[in-house]
């Protein structure tokens, strides 16, 4: 038994034996004979004075035993755990079988081959089982002795020291012995090999000395190539005769295999084998190793997988008489037959329905929506919990691997965990660790048993362990899942301060604001962002939403995008001071002499965390260790070589050096660096650092200290001010589940490899076709285009439309994307980009190279910069002035005030919506889906003549003008001819007095502000493109009138958008 194992057990034992306890009833009441057979309850003082409490190497369940036995079997996995005695008691002469090789397998089979020949020459009837008998037995000896196995399939059988490099296993030989013995005539020899390793694995000495070289069989165990083949269900073909690893026995067997390995593996990490099983793991080959973390993963799959079929088939598993006629056996030897039997239970129970339903379901379209797998399902099962044990264990391993061999961190993901219910595995994750924090301090441990037990706390192990969650492995959690958990907690975290803040708002009749609002001067962008920042602290998790001062517009994603972009332009470039360009890596990093206004990186952190919050896409230039800061991960000399890789290679110079030629260095502990302006600085790395030498015996904590002094010590204030501002916006529990490599991802986007144009293609929304836009011409002959790109052209068209020529962390499949037709003929302008809402709009080209060479212009000659690159003078243009609705306190007119107020900030919801807090969060996070269902009602009876509103409908700004007597003849009297996009009035309105159109100019899809301009209808302040009371297009870069959408009057009050 290893150190920790007993120092484990006697800490429970102690527990329990906690003298002249009055509370032990409560500790007997957990462990009754009826739920352990091995466990006798006649003398409860007996039970806890004179048994002996141990966690099985396995499973870890706690199992009371009396103290004179030598052995204990858990009554959870079946596992025989041997306390007395260790394999090295065996008789090596007497007990041990010939160690396997590849070599002598073969012989053995050539002698059966022999014996089979001599028997037909002599006439001799014999079956082709007897044939292969004496390799069978063999097999089954050799697989389940401990000294035998480890000793297989050596690289140097006279080998006795103990290597990082391997663990002197001909892995291949192992593959190739295991892949003969499934292409024999009878199953019967790999079946009594698989026989032998269960028998072995059923069997665990808890007294195995703790040294790496008795984890050599584990080794060879991992290699067999089709273990694998067991955690996959295989379709049910009527194929005869039935492959050998598609036999039900040797399936089963597989599976019991690797269950009983990966239980065994997750509780050998001692502190002496670990370093060595972490060194054999990380020196794998990557196809190898790959495929051991892909077999882990499916055996967590595998079990996911039952839970998923059980909570969204109930009437199957409540029904439960499918599995009676299965074998007699242990539970846990039966769990595998179980899980397939369920399997062909729910197929069997969907093709009936199939067969009796004659006529498709009403909701067929809709479909059903599957249920989420819940904790009390798997939040017990010891098969998971070791399983992502040993898979986190591979993570680290991974960590020390080479960089051009380690995995992504995606590869550890495990899709089905995507179908959990992760908030619930998040809310019982942060209660557990609130509650074992609690246990820490108790003072009075014989009253909190009671507690225990009432609140059922200890209902599971008498150990007091902690139930498995998800969230303790985030490795297995995907982006996409961990980002749902991160805005869950945002999310709560603002419930109760919305709350507050709605029902103040009605009590002092304010308009509620559920954005974080960002005011700022172009010229004074970073002076004005901090302040927002620092005087808003408590909003900052709220969807932002930008206002640039005396640029009169309506943020819907563009202004938004346009402050990242400046922001970050001034912060980053390095002649300000705050960040330095390090030449050797073309990467920016902390000014070890920083500027003055320190503060500037607290508003550093401060955006990133906004970017996060709000899907913004970054280009950064930063090294993985600033994302390692971010998390509180400590650096190290790999990130240093990242940075600074010239120096990295000097300094591995210097450790490799003989002790005379690093004297003669004359070296010091002390570090030259230049400041901002060229000027030299010294600086001790040690006290006394100036007068203390490097020699050969200092040499490795010289290096350490002159990496540490560049990644965080001569930068550390800048550093603590910047996680401080990153931690104002980005903060709880929910941030630890993250990597460095993910957070990487959400602020950078993803630039690996070609775009996959199919699932863009698969994703992309069409807008103005008439008829099936996937038979459109056009839309074939630009899908055509993108596929013919190179891959720097494929980034800049992405960036011509979104504005980002990154992919979405979470990939193409999670990114909005539109195409839609204008104005339905062919034309010679160029194709549009909405960047707000990522939308490109093409026109009716009448030919695939014509629609290239506009395509190609547009993206090659257009700029990011075009969000913000000439702003309009707009010294002729007044602000509407709403002082007479300010001053009027009629109730009619605050009503209409308060309508018209909102609706000017793009905050109207639909007519008849519940004025709640709840509401207006949920409509902040709803699904594209539903957005695009959606209809939006409005009642036209509270605006006033004369004035607009907005609405939200599928996410864009809809203006709704009641127009006067007079805007409507001025509307009429327009001569057509001279128009830009020319249409009649009338063709544009359903009744004269309503003008309903889409709040975006058609140039690049900012949101034009009302009652301004030089034709009194509106005004794009980006570019300076002036829209008339009909909403045409009369000056300025925009190519079209507004957009008119779907509407309809349902009655003289009602407005039906949509």
């Amino acid at each position: 038994m290893s150190k920790d194992t007993l120092a484990r057990s006697k800490s429970t034992s102690e527990a329990l034996k906690r003298s002249n306890s009055k509370w032990k009833v409560f500790d007997l009441l957990k462990k009754s004979p009826q739920n352990d057979p091995d466990v006798s309850v006649e003398d409860p003082e007996a039970v806890l004075d004179e048994d002996s409490v141990n966690n099985c190497q396995c499973c870890d369940t706690v199992v009371i035993f009396p103290k004179s036995f030598p052995k204990f079997r858990c009554s959870v996995c079946n596992t025989t755990n041997i306390i007395l005695g260790t394999v090295d008691d065996l008789d090596p002469e007497k007990d041990v079988p010939h160690p396997m090789s590849l070599s002598h397998i073969k012989k053995l089979i050539e002698r059966c081959l022999q014996t089979a020949e001599q028997c037909r020459m002599s006439n001799q009837p014999i079956s082709t089982h007897d044939i292969f008998e004496p390799l069978s037995t063999y097999l089954y000896q050799a697989c389940r002795t401990f000294a035998c196995l480890n000793s297989s399939f050596k690289i140097k059988k006279s080998s006795r020291k103990v290597h990082r490099s391997g663990p002197n296993i001909k892995s291949e030989d192992v593959k190739e012995a295991f892949i003969l013995l499934s292409k024999l005539p009878t199953s019967r020899p790999l079946y009594s090999a698989l026989s032998g390793l269960s028998s072995l694995l059923k069997r665990v000495y808890l007294s195995m000395p703790d040294d790496p070289k008795n984890l050599y069989w584990i080794m060879i165990v991992l290699e067999i190539p089709f273990l694998s083949h067991a955690l996959i269900h295989t379709e049910k073909k009527s194929v005869s005769p039935v492959p050998m690893l598609a036999v039900a026995e040797i399936r089963a067997m597989c599976y019991d295999i690797v269950k009983r390995l990966i239980g065994i593996l997750a509780h050998s990490m001692s502190p002496a084998a670990t370093p060595y099983l972490s060194s054999w793991f990380a020196r794998m080959d990557a196809p190898k190793f790959a495929c051991k973390v892909d077999l882990i993963n499916l055996y967590i799959t595998f079990h996911l997988k039952k839970y998923f079929l059980m909570a969204n088939n109930p009437e199957v598993t409540r029904r439960g008489s499918a599995t009676g006629s299965l074998p007699r056996l242990h539970p846990t030897d039966r769990e595998y037959l179980e899980s397939s039997v369920l399997k062909n239970d729910i197929e069997a129970e969907q093709e009936g329905r199939l067969v009796s339903s004659h006529l498709p379901a009403h909701n067929s379209k809709k479909g059903k929506k599957d249920t989420k797998v819940r904790i009390h399902q798997y939040g017990t099962d010891w098969h998971l919990k070791t399983a992502c044990m040993v898979l986190l264990f591979c993570f680290r391993a991974n960590r020390m691997r080479l960089e051009a061999d380690r995995l992504l961190v995606s590869a550890f993901y495990n899709s089905l965990v995507d179908f959990v219910n992760i908030k619930l595995d998040f809310d019982f994750w942060q209660s557990s660790k609130k509650f074992s924090n609690t246990r820490k301090d108790q003072q009075q441990p014989e009253l909190q048993t009671v507690i225990d037990y009432i609140h059922g706390h200890n209902s599971f192990k008498y150990n007091d362990k902690a139930s498995f969650f998800f969230c303790n492995f985030p490795i297995l959690v995907s982006l996409g899942g961990k980002i749902t958990i991160l805005e869950y907690e945002a999310r709560r975290q603002m419930e109760r301060k919305a709350e507050e803040a709605f029902i103040d708002s009605l009590d002092k009749k304010r308009v509620f604001d559920l954005y974080f609002k960002v005011r700022v001067r172009r010229e004074y962008i970073v002076q004005d962002s901090l302040h927002c920042i620092k005087t808003n602290t408590a909003n900052l998790k709220k969807g932002l939403r930008v206002q640039f001062i005396n640029e009169p517009g309506i943020d819907a994603g563009g202004l938004k995008k346009d402050w990242f972009l400046n922001l970050t332009k001034v912060i980053f470039d390095p002649s300000a001071g705050m960040l330095t360009n390090v030449d050797e890596s073309n990467l920016l990093w902390f000014n070890l002499v920083p500027v003055d206004n320190h503060e500037i990186y607290y508003l550093f952190g401060s955006i990133l965390g906004l970017a996060i919050y709000n899907s913004t896409i970054l280009d950064l230039r930063f090294p993985s260790a600033m994302y390692k800061l971010l998390l509180g991960h400590p650096v190290g000399f790999g990130d240093y070589q990242q940075l600074f890789p010239e120096s990295a290679i000097n300094l591995g110079k210097l450790l490799d050096y003989p002790p005379e030629v690093i004297d003669s260095l004359g070296l010091t502990f002390e570090v030259n660096y230049k400041d901002s302006f060229g000027r030299l600085r010294q600086k001790e790395l040690v006290a006394g650092g100036s007068k203390r030498y490097v020699s050969h015996e200092n040499k490795h904590e010289y290096v350490e200290r002159y990496c540490q002094f560049f990644m965080y010590d001569g930068i550390a204030n800048q550093v603590q001010l910047f996680v401080k501002g990153f931690s104002t916006v980005v903060s709880g529990n929910a941030l630890s589940l993250f990597s460095p490599e993910e957070i990487e991802l959400l602020l950078c986007g993803n630039d690996e490899g070609k775009l996959n144009v199919e699932i863009l293609r698969s994703i992309t929304k069409y807008v103005g076709w008439n008829g099936d836009p996937n038979q459109s011409q056009l839309v074939t002959w630009f899908w055509e285009y993108a596929k013919e790109l190179s891959y720097s052209q494929q980034k800049k068209l992405l960036r011509f439309v979104t504005g980002s020529d990154r992919v979405p962390a979470t990939g193409l499949q999670n990114m909005a994307f539109k195409i839609s037709m204008v104005g339905g003929r062919d034309s010679e302008r160029l194709p549009i980009a909405h960047t707000c809402f990522n939308e490109l709009a093409l026109y009716n080209y009448k030919s695939k190279e014509k629609m290239a060479k506009k395509l190609n212009i547009a993206i090659n000659e257009s700029s990011v910069r075009a969000l913000s690159s000439t702003t309009q003078s707009l010294s002729s243009y007044q602000q509407p002035d709403f002082t007479s609705y300010l001053n009027n306190k009629t109730d009619q007119k605050s009503r209409n005030f308060t309508y018209f107020m909102v609706g000017s900030m793009g905050l109207l919801s639909a007519a008849g919506a519940k004025s709640t807090v709840e509401a207006f969060l949920s409509s902040m996070a709803a699904s594209a889906d539903v957005l695009a269902m959606a209809k939006v009602e409005v009642k036209l009876g509270a605006i006033p003549e004369g004035k607009n509103v907005i609405v939200k409908w599928q996410g864009k700004p809809v203006f709704i003008r009641h127009r006067t007597a007079e805007e409507i003849d001025e509307a009429n009297q327009v001569d057509i001819k001279k128009l830009r996009d020319p249409q009649n009035d009338s063709d544009r309105v359903k009744k004269p007095e309503w003008l309903v159109m889409l709040g975006i100019c058609t140039h690049l899809g900012c949101v034009p502000i009302g009652e301004a301009g030089d034709f009194g209808g509106w005004f794009c302040p980006c570019h300076g493109s002036h829209y008339d009371i009909s909403g045409r297009i009369r000056r300025g870069p925009a190519p079209l009138n507004l957009e008119i959408p779907e509407y309809d009057f349902t009655d003289d009050e009602t407005l039906l958008v949509g």
